[in-house]
């Protein structure tokens, strides 16, 4: 194998790994998990004091979650007590 035709598989994506594994590049683009159509989280930084976490991580803790998992929780019983406030929002948005 001579310098171009290492860097025509480097230009390809056609790593080393997959050439000593001996998967062709058909193999490459099908294999792995299929996708599937679902809501993705979305991830946002949340400015707390630095106790306040402490005890929501513990709390977590204990309830065999985490911290992201108790926040959404928060949120979705927020959303649950405040659907009239949804509904206004919409109207004044139409």
């Amino acid at each position: 194998m001579n310098f171009a035709d290492r860097e025509k598989k480097r230009a390809t994506g056609r790593g080393v790994v997959s050439a000593i594994a001996g998967r062709t590049e058909s193999e490459e683009k099908t294999a792995g998990r299929p996708k599937v159509e679902r809501e993705t989280k979305k991830r946002i930084s949340l400015a707390v004091l630095p106790s306040l976490y402490k005890q929501v991580q513990k709390i977590a803790y204990v309830e065999r979650s985490n911290a992201s998992e108790v926040t959404s929780a928060l949120y979705e019983q927020y959303i649950k007590d405040n659907a009239d406030k949804l509904n206004e929002y919409d109207k004044l948005k139409k």
